[in-house]
């Protein structure tokens, strides 16, 4: 009997399952607070995922999975949930990843982020780099922040995705979504294009290339507020990827373009929490203030981690935001200790010392 689809990803959403795993010969998986579970059906069958295909990608898609042998796009069951989808080939068959996003976006106080996203939320120009892994929650706060915007200010805001995850409601703010794939070519023509369209605010759902950056930075110096994702591990890597993506030549002139135009950078990461019931996600937060913007224009990056550990306007290094999670009681040491960059940092961060990550003042 051919799996019901719907009902299995239903499920999901019952569950409080993240993403959907499923290929060939093999029972699909959920991954529930960060842990892969097997879901008790038969394995599925290359009919099954046939099947599959069928009902949730979009037509126009099909021929790029025959050309590429992979695809993204996005699949909603009304009222339930939005997946953001890939699928792929594995020795010959075909597999698939649904990642779930809510139908409702949550607040920025209901994801429980400090006080300060908000206030970065609400400034009118510069760039905001949201950064971390796959899977660290980062469209989850980038749609937290954009609708912050809409809540409160009548502003114009474009989005540009690949694909398109949450649907934003215009309340206060006009809001388009350009899909890359179906609306636009790539990134970059979308960003070009919007530059053009009277926007306040700009979102890049990925800086994936020198065009598309160079053009985001080019938005933030003719006055917009930019929004965008990278996969870095922290703000100081996140500088370095930047500059990494530039010929050497164009570096003395991009830090000085980061330095009066970057306003924050955040990296996240999801951590089971205490009661075993979720996930929270532990952020790094550096604000470009005049002293992070003088080591920049410097080149003295290595030395903003050390900067960003004296907490100024809200600042905090990743293990101090796993310390503060910990003396809240809301997550475990255990749990704590796996994310964190420096062990001994983040003992000394929990007993309320320093973070800066040398070895001394060691707590027992």
């Amino acid at each position: 009997m051919p799996l019901n689809f719907r009902a299995l990803l239903e499920g999901a959403v019952k569950n409080n399952a993240s993403d959907v795993h499923m290929m060939e010969d093999v029972q699909p998986f959920f991954r529930i607070r960060g842990d892969l579970k097997r879901v008790e059906t038969p394995p599925l069958t290359a009919e099954d995922m046939r099947q599959l295909l069928h009902e949730t990608m979009p037509e126009h898609l099909k021929g790029d999975l025959e050309a590429n042998y992979h695809v993204d796009y996005s699949y909603e069951i009304p009222n339930v949930a939005r997946f953001r989808v890939v699928v792929y080939f594995q020795t010959g068959r075909l597999c698939s990843a649904f990642r779930s996003i809510p139908m409702k976006i949550p607040t920025i106080d209901e994801l429980k982020h400090d006080k300060v996203v908000a206030r970065i939320a609400e400034n009118h120009r510069g760039m905001v780099l949201v950064t971390g892994i796959t899977g660290s929650g980062k469209s989850t706060t980038l749609a937290s922040m954009i609708n912050h915007i809409n809540t409160h200010e009548a502003r114009r805001i474009i989005a540009i995705e690949d694909p398109v995850e949450f649907r934003y409601t215009n309340i206060k703010s006009l809001i388009s979504q350009r899909e890359v794939g179906s609306d636009v070519g790539s990134f970059a023509d979308a960003l070009r294009s919007a530059l053009r369209a009277d926007p306040d605010v700009i979102l890049v759902g990925e800086m994936r290339d020198v065009e598309t950056i160079r053009i985001a930075i080019k938005a933030t110096e003719t006055g917009h507020l930019v929004f965008s994702t990278l996969h870095t591990r922290g703000a100081v890597h996140t500088i370095q990827r930047i500059l990494g993506n530039f010929e050497q030549s164009e570096h003395d002139m991009l830090r000085d373009q980061l330095s009066l135009n970057m306003l924050a950078a955040m990296t996240q990461r999801l951590v089971k929490t205490a009661d075993g019931k979720g996930r929270r996600a532990a952020v790094e937060i550096m604000v470009n203030n005049g002293v992070v913007a003088k080591l920049i224009r410097e080149n003295r990056i290595a030395d903003i981690q050390g900067y960003i550990s004296s907490r100024e306007e809200g600042m905090r290094t990743m293990d101090q935001a796993l310390a503060d999670l910990v003396r809240a009681k809301e997550v475990a040491l255990e749990e704590a200790q796996i994310h964190c960059n420096d062990f001994y940092a983040l003992k000394r961060a929990i007993a309320g010392g320093s973070a800066s990550g040398d070895k001394g003042g060691i707590i027992g």
